[in-house]
């Protein structure tokens, strides 16, 4: 008689765990990809950003106000690895740095792509040895350098 009782129980209850272990994984999945969206969308702001300052002529204060606020968001969402070499790209480029090089730079800006490809998963494959990247400082007339982020 217990047998069947837990039997019954056991059955019953086998449904009702499986209705919400699949609704949980459901909304932990929508959660992780609203999470990456919300972090390639800040990427994205931050990339901007840095092609703004890159284009002869643009408003340089607007410009720096951007990346400012993208990186000041980033250090928030990005892991450290990114952090860190927004930061030597940072230091590279302000206006301070007395010891600018072009290669520094390229050094630097080539790190942070690659340390943002790997926090989004596409850096598979990618060798930094070989790894060459660099702003084209060039734009359409009609296109801005305005944010792209809308605020919550």
């Amino acid at each position: 008689m217990m047998d069947t009782v837990w039997v019954a129980l056991i059955t019953s209850s086998a449904p009702i765990a499986a209705t919400v272990a699949t609704l949980w994984l459901s909304r932990n999945n929508q959660l992780r990809l609203a999470w990456r969206k919300d972090k390639l969308d800040r990427y994205e702001e931050l990339l901007d950003s840095l092609s703004c300052l890159a284009i002869d002529g643009e408003d340089w204060d607007q410009a720096n106000v951007r990346f400012a606020k993208a990186a000041t968001i980033l250090a928030l969402v990005a892991p450290q690895y990114v952090v860190t070499a927004l930061m030597e790209l940072h230091d590279e480029i302000k206006f301070s740095n007395e010891n600018k090089t072009q290669q520094s730079h390229d050094s630097c800006l080539n790190r942070l792509l690659l340390a943002i490809r790997r926090d989004i998963g596409t850096a598979i494959g990618d060798d930094a040895r070989n790894f060459k990247f660099h702003f084209i400082g060039a734009r359409p007339p009609e296109a801005s350098c305005a944010p792209r982020i809308k605020q919550k």
